[in-house]
């Protein structure tokens, strides 16, 4: 008889989209569990692994899944392989829903702050050049905090900051996964 599964619901959030891998359990009771390091280009030989060890640490089976998010870019397209990969594989898998969210958004959500609510989020492109946007957290639906952005654009560096002089400016932060999920 298949183990039933838990109340609230446990969502799972994955992105490898930079440098960091960035995993997260999540409920309505709040984060479980997570890891975040930053692998390199180690995403494939460390997910696996670190899914594991996730899963254990928090004392939670993959069949108490609900749904799994995942960070969609922009960023490495290998990585962006191996996460999404991942989550449609543990999603398919378990006969779960499977949701993608940008992943400027998920470092947005790691370091905006109601005190700082307002920000520049960029991600290397190389070339003098970032993938960004502005993102805002908002009080949502149910007292839950969003993050609202609009167009990511890839955009020179000097030219994005010359038009948000007085924003906050992040730039390859370790995104925050528990938001994914």
């Amino acid at each position: 008889m298949p183990h039933p599964r838990r109340n609230p619901p446990i969502y799972l959030g994955i992105d490898s989209s930079s440098a960091y891998l960035a995993l997260a359990l999540w409920s309505l009771e709040g984060v479980l569990g997570c890891f975040c390091e930053e692998v390199g280009r180690e995403h494939a030989a460390r997910v696996g692994v670190e899914l594991e060890r996730l899963f254990a640490r928090a004392d939670v089976r993959r069949s108490d899944l609900a749904g799994v998010g995942v960070g969609t870019g922009p960023g490495s397209y290998t990585g962006l392989r191996v996460g999404v990969a991942t989550a449609k594989g543990v999603a398919q898998g378990l006969g779960v829903p499977l949701s993608g969210e940008s992943s400027l958004a998920a470092m947005a959500a790691a370091r905006l702050t109601p005190d700082e609510p307002k920000g520049v989020v960029a991600l290397d492109a190389r070339r003098g050049n970032v993938y960004a946007g502005v993102f805002e957290r908002i009080e949502g639906e149910a007292g839950h905090e969003e993050i609202r952005y609009g167009d990511i654009e890839k955009v020179s560096r000097d030219e994005l900051q010359a038009r948000h002089p007085t924003l906050p400016y992040f730039e390859n932060v370790a995104p925050d996964a528990a938001y994914l999920a």
